[in-house]
């Protein structure tokens, strides 16, 4: 019997039901193995972190981090926008979503990403239902559902969405505010920085972004928001309930948010993401330090891509400039090279902003450097200008 190949479908409310329960559920009689993918998974579920459980992942991070970086999950260096086609081009045998009661059927819960493709392409589909999940407005679930499961408990401590912005936060985030064109269609993700850029907001904006946060739903309650917030994912608590319920948010698959055709024709989109690390010629690192997988490209490329395209849109990476440990985020050259440096127009730290339009290589590293946390300035001065 050959070995049935199994999706989990992605998001703060990503499945926890074991693969074995899973398999099981489906009729599928392969003594609980399978060839597993995951995708983002905050959770960090016990079956994960069994020795000899093995699978790969499309977005690597929070809850598999650890799996990663024992070799036990394979992260596939893959764009958001790209995985609904690798689905379709390869259908899994089995797929699990989760999802919330509606009326007679199944709906998505604060999850949506890719997971419509994976129910509509899956041979058989489990939903694990949320009982407790809020009705969040996102689309029925569509697909050869073969039974459902009931969603296990949360683990003792779920991962929070963003710690608190503090000074540095703040001061960032009122840079990146006071660089936004009017009537600007703003993409932000969660954390600190995001939390920055939200409080600093003095005018109103539309959000287009691949996740909503509490940050973004109190936009709406200060009367900041000019449209229904758009996005793939929702991760947070009551104010985005109460964004949902004022009729202010629209949750969506990846094929539309991340879409690249969508995001560069939206005039004046402005895409603020963040790095792990940023080179001296503009690019971008959001996956590996010293050889440690941390994160995943997710949909950073999709968006810097598609704002820097855009009419009167922004690509900017907003980053402080030193990492917890003192080290800077400003380095000579990236470990790994997440978005090209082509798709990045404005880097900001809490020491200003390094316009790079039109600028050379080397122009663009004399703007970054200035930016840079002062006491390291010296040493990349004398990284970029090299032995002489």
């Amino acid at each position: 019997m050959s070995t049935p190949h199994l999706w989990y479908a992605d998001g703060s409310d990503s499945p926890r039901t074991s693969p074995t329960e899973v398999l099981a559920a489906s009729g599928h009689d392969s003594a609980g193995r399978a060839d597993i993918t995951l995708g983002w998974t905050i959770e960090r579920h016990p079956w994960i972190d069994e020795p000899s459980f093995c699978a790969r992942t499309v977005l690597a991070g929070y809850g598999l981090g650890r799996a990663v970086n024992e070799g036990r999950i394979t992260p596939l260096p893959v764009r958001l926008s790209a995985v609904p086609s690798m689905i379709e081009e390869h259908p899994p045998d089995v797929a699990v979503v989760t999802g919330i009661r509606r009326g007679d059927g199944f709906a998505f819960g604060s999850s949506v990403g890719w997971a419509d493709v994976l129910a509509r392409s899956a041979s058989k589909l489990v939903v694990e239902i949320d009982d407790d999940g809020v009705d969040l407005g996102a689309p029925l679930i569509a697909g050869n559902i073969v039974t459902t499961v009931i969603r296990p408990p949360a683990p003792a401590q779920a991962p929070a969405a963003s710690r608190p912005a503090d000074d540095i936060d703040l001061r960032i985030g009122a840079l990146v505010a006071s660089l936004l064109p009017a009537d600007a269609t703003l993409q932000f993700g969660p954390g600190g920085i995001g939390e920055g850029i939200a409080r600093s907001l003095d005018r109103p904006v539309r959000v287009w972004s691949g996740l909503v946060t509490d940050a973004m739903a109190e936009i709406h309650e200060r009367g900041l928001l000019l449209g229904p917030v758009v996005a793939a994912y929702a991760w947070g608590g009551d104010p985005i309930r109460r964004l949902s319920e004022a009729g202010m948010l629209r949750l969506a698959s990846c094929t539309e948010t991340h879409d690249l055709s969508i995001l560069s024709s939206t005039p004046r989109l402005v895409g603020c993401n963040t790095a792990l690390q940023l080179g001296l010629d503009g690019a971008v690192n959001v996956e590996r330090v010293g050889g440690r997988i941390i994160a995943a490209v997710g949909g950073h490329s999709d968006f810097c891509s598609g704002a820097s395209r855009s009419v009167g849109g922004l690509s900017v990476i907003a980053v402080r400039s030193l990492t917890a440990k003192g080290a800077s985020t400003i380095v000579p050259s990236v470990d790994q090279v997440s978005t090209q440096r082509s798709d990045i127009d404005l880097v900001v730290t809490e020491h200003g902003v390094a316009d790079l339009r039109g600028i050379s290589d080397a122009g663009r590293a004399e703007r970054i450097i200035e930016i840079a946390a002062p006491q390291h300035r010296d040493d990349l001065r004398r990284a970029h200008q090299g032995p002489r």
